[in-house]
């Protein structure tokens, strides 16, 4: 019998995050244009940020970072449809909030939360990311996120990545 139980998802978010970063990266686009000058360590410059949200005031700040309007850079964009938006009910006292963002200043990059798992003494929250899409035009400063709702768990929480 094993020790590990798996922590049940009760409800995933996905959508776009502003993280604030809007400067492009033309160096780290070297490896698809032939015209552009490598930067020496030759790394892409992609972040990703863990979260662990135990309080409706942390709750609050993270979905403070979700855009509320689709394409801010067009005339008349429309209002995002993110449902954190409308800063659904969530009981802290019981549950808690396990959030990913990825960004890369050139091309986007999806997150997703796998699975979570309850280990002896630590949560086990498996991650993923997609590999960098086409060099496109996008909203530099959006990244990707992915929240999940989970039983409130005390003890460490360890972010793994598949």
């Amino acid at each position: 019998m094993s020790n590990d139980e798996d922590a049940v998802i009760i409800r995933k978010f996905r959508g776009l995050y502003d993280t604030g970063r809007s400067e492009p990266d033309p160096q780290g686009l070297a490896e698809l244009f032939n015209l552009i000058k490598p930067r020496a360590d030759r790394q892409r410059r992609i972040a990703t940020e863990t979260l662990v949200i135990r309080t409706a005031g942390e709750f609050l700040r993270f979905i403070d970072g979700i855009p509320e309007r689709v394409m801010d850079f067009v005339p008349s964009p429309g209002p995002s449809d993110d449902p954190l938006l409308q800063r659904p009910a969530i009981d802290f006292n019981s549950h808690m909030v396990l959030a990913i963002i990825s960004h890369d200043p050139n091309r986007f990059i999806d997150s997703e939360i796998v699975d979570v798992e309850r280990t002896p003494t630590a949560l086990r929250v498996l991650c993923c990311f997609s590999e960098p899409g086409p060099a496109v035009q996008k909203i530099i400063s959006y990244a990707a996120y992915c929240a999940v709702v989970v039983d409130r768990f005390e003890g460490e929480v360890v972010f793994a990545q598949e």
